[in-house]
């Protein structure tokens, strides 16, 4: 199916659509420590990864914005790693969020260590 003949649209659910076909536990599990306002549309609970942050990595975000396909490139990151290191919303398109980190290409993922994982 595609994302035009849905009977319904992304906003009137609590939903990104970058997390529409993954298996997320539960879209309502309130994080256990303070989590800012303007991270709590992005805020998301994965049964492999617990509470995690739908963004950007600073090294794709050129890649995103030249494609229009902003969604194509969020992945979850936990919580604390995204509060510690840093984020800003992407100008223009404030309904995303950039890192201040980087996705590691030859690793395939942003080497987040195991301490930042909140289950």
């Amino acid at each position: 199916m595609n994302l035009e003949d849905m009977p319904f649209d992304f906003n009137s659910l609590n939903i990104r659509k970058s997390v529409y076909d993954m298996q997320v536990l539960t879209l309502d599990d309130e994080y256990p420590g303070e989590l800012p306002e303007e991270l709590k549309p992005f805020h998301y609970y994965f049964a492999r990864e617990g509470h995690v942050i739908m963004i950007i990595p600073r090294n794709y975000l050129d890649l995103a914005l030249e494609t229009g396909e902003l969604d194509d490139y969020e992945i979850q990151i936990p919580v604390k790693y995204v509060i510690e290191k840093g984020y800003s919303f992407v100008e223009g398109h404030y309904n995303y969020i950039v890192g201040n980190f980087d996705y590691d290409d030859e690793l395939q993922k942003v080497d987040v260590p195991v301490e930042y994982y909140e289950h």
